[in-house]
Order: C-alpha cells, then structure tokens, then sequence
C-alpha cells in the first residue's frame, strides 16, 4: 500500500510540472509616445508657482501637439519667459529630444520630440509660454 500511495504521490507531482512548463506569453512592448503632463516654473526658483501646461492636438497634422503655457498677469514679474525650467511626465522607456533639463527660453515656439524607444513612434510637441491677456 505504501508504495502505491508513493508511486501516485510522484505522478501527481511530475503531472504539476509538466503542467506548468507552458511557453511565456509575448513580452509587452512599450508604445505610449505622449506626455502626460508637463509643467514650468521659474528658473531663480525664488517663486514657488508652477504653470502647467494645455496640450491640444494640432488640427490635419497625426502626432503633432501643442503645448501652451498662459501665464496670468499678476505672475509677470515672477516668469521671465526665456529663463524657465520644463516638468513632464512621460511613460516608461521614452526619450525626449532635446533634453528638457536646463533652462529654457519658451518666449518663441520650442520645438520637441517624444520617442517611444521599443517601438520608434515619435509625437511633436511644440512648446510656447505667453503671458495672458488681462
């Protein structure tokens, strides 16, 4: 008897195995190429206000984007558009070009790419800062 339950025991055991010994799915690929959100602040950094930014698509064009940055009247002393610092939050495995670390001088259109880099989808964004009209 004691063999029996021992010889059933090892089957069970090597069935499990076999069993479990399936082919891996395929891998996930990485293809989101967009920007989330994105913010500037003031490069002195003496001012604590962020302005975050309104990203529209651009009307006829695929994977051409917008970003504007209306600053309010009252924040004008405090943002000087050709000294800013950039924010974004992106998916995994994306690279930006050019860098936005550093600062940044959004008084004339700045002109990005955001590449997702398992699958080479690239989307342009086009980055302005203003101030608002009051």
């Amino acid at each position: 008897m004691k063999k029996y339950v021992l010889r059933l025991f090892k089957l069970v055991f090597c069935l499990t195995l076999v069993v479990n010994c399936a082919k891996p799915g395929e891998e996930y690929r990485h293809e989101d190429n967009s920007i989330s959100s994105i913010f500037i602040v003031p490069a002195s950094g003496t001012v604590s206000a962020t302005i975050n930014g309104v990203i529209a698509p651009v009307p006829g064009k695929e994977d051409a984007y917008t970003i504007d940055f209306p600053i309010p009247r009252k924040l004008k002393s405090s943002f000087d558009l050709t000294k800013l610092k950039v924010k974004a939050t992106v998916g995994y495995d994306v690279k930006i070009t050019p860098s936005l670390s550093g600062i940044k001088d959004l008084s004339e259109p700045y002109e990005i790419s955001v590449e997702a880099t398992q699958t080479g989808k690239v989307r342009k964004y086009t980055l302005q800062a203003y101030y608002e009209r009051n």
